[in-house]
């Protein structure tokens, strides 16, 4: 089950299987009374992992707060060296709340990805994405749905023509895509194969 759960700028996605819960990104810091909305409204109870698709501002900026209601931070090992990359810029805002993330995180790896989804029910894969930023990763499921975070949408990449952003899309776009989850985007269908099939169009 994928539920969207947006609260704020950054479009937050619920996903449930049949033995635990991901929720993937959140949105700044100073929301959580509106991601407590959120959750009512769509009755959600409980998220077992919080797995974030880059650590800029606004998508981890109550990542610690999420923790601090049980959810684990899931991160995968090519992020290691970002996850307080955004606290300068959040703890400069005075006006809000911001707890920087200060937790022990369960680590994989991308190869290591299935088999951790498996055991939560959940078929899929997490794969390694630069392009929007050097810690993107995104989330591909077997039903065709790709969780890209702010990966630059295929319009955007046909743009900038960029060697990583291509290669990044073709690694998600290899995965028979149906389904596009963007992190400030619409979902869009997706038919395509290759980003340079978009080329010809």
């Amino acid at each position: 089950m994928i539920q969207l759960l947006k609260y704020g700028n950054t479009n937050c996605y619920y996903i449930k299987g049949k033995n635990g819960s991901i929720l993937v990104d959140t949105d700044w810091a100073g929301t959580l009374q509106a991601f407590y909305r959120k959750m009512k409204e769509l009755d959600i109870e409980k998220i077992d992992y919080l797995l974030i698709t880059h650590y800029h501002p606004d998508h981890i900026g109550i990542a610690q707060d999420i923790i601090d209601m049980g959810t684990k931070l899931l991160l995968v090992d090519v992020q290691k060296d970002y996850i307080n990359s955004s606290d300068t810029i959040l703890q400069k805002d005075k006006n809000i709340q911001f707890k920087p993330i200060n937790t022990e995180p369960v680590i994989i790896s991308c190869e290591q990805s299935r088999e951790f989804l498996n055991d939560l029910g959940i078929d899929g894969e997490i794969i390694y994405t630069p392009g929007h930023s050097e810690d993107s990763i995104s989330l591909i499921l077997d039903n065709g749905s790709a969780f890209v975070g702010d990966l630059y949408d295929l319009k955007s990449a046909i743009t900038f023509n960029d060697e990583k952003i291509n290669n990044s899309w073709n690694k998600i776009l290899s995965h028979n895509i149906s389904k596009i989850y963007y992190g400030h985007h619409e979902q869009t269908i997706s038919n395509i194969k290759k980003i340079e099939d978009t080329l010809i169009n």
